[in-house]
């Protein structure tokens, strides 16, 4: 019998605590429940009409990260960390639409008419391929970052990862059609020893008050 591991750290220094972690402690491993608590708490995060426009590819075989390094510019990331994860977003926003409108039907969310109004605004929205690459990158990032925290709240560390050969990585998790890797997720037991946080901008900086530049 698996036990689920715990999340206890207050959500306040799971945030102010998480760092994209440069080194790993090597040899590590990951248990299948916490595979299973990443993966399930990362399934909530919101999207656009619940496409939920995501996937996860997880490598933990030594000989293929060290297959997958030289694809991502010999970070050492990729063979010290427990397992990496591509995360996959989906440009399809038809994907499963008719099954999640019918869910909604069936949940009592809609009625018949916004069901056929839903049917009707999916292509209005995502009218084209930039919009579609929206759809899938801010979806994949979403859950990313679900992932991210859930990590830190269960002790392990993360690093994103967006610096890699695009058609390499792509061939290598063996994507195609209107799938794109939206980045790449070293993980595992960090090592300790990372330099000092660098500043982030002041608050006073980054909000704005009813419009951008607070003019």
């Amino acid at each position: 019998m698996q036990i689920d591991p715990p999340l206890t750290a207050p959500f306040e220094n799971v945030v102010r605590e998480r760092r994209s972690v440069h080194r790993f402690e090597p040899g590590q491993r990951i248990s299948k429940a916490q595979w299973r608590k990443l993966f399930e708490l990362s399934a909530l995060s919101p999207s656009s009409w619940n496409f939920q426009p995501w996937d996860f590819v997880v490598v933990e075989d030594d000989d293929r990260r060290r297959e997958l390094r030289p694809l991502c510019w010999n970070q050492s990331q990729i063979v010290d960390s427990a397992a990496v994860i591509a995360v996959i977003g989906d440009k399809n926003p038809h994907r499963r639409d008719e099954e999640i409108f019918a869910q909604f039907l069936e949940n009592g969310y809609i009625d018949d008419a916004t069901l056929q109004a839903y049917r009707g605004a999916v292509d209005v929205v995502y009218h084209d391929d930039a919009r579609r690459i929206e759809h899938a990158v801010g979806g994949a990032c979403l859950a990313a970052m679900t992932l991210m925290l859930t990590a830190q709240a269960m002790g392990l560390g993360t690093l994103p990862i967006i610096g890699f050969d695009p058609s390499g990585v792509r061939k290598f998790f063996n994507v195609t059609g209107d799938y794109m890797v939206a980045m790449l997720i070293a993980i595992g037991p960090a090592k300790g020893g990372e330099l000092p946080r660098q500043q982030r901008r002041p608050f006073e900086d980054i909000v704005h008050w009813d419009r951008f530049g607070n003019l």
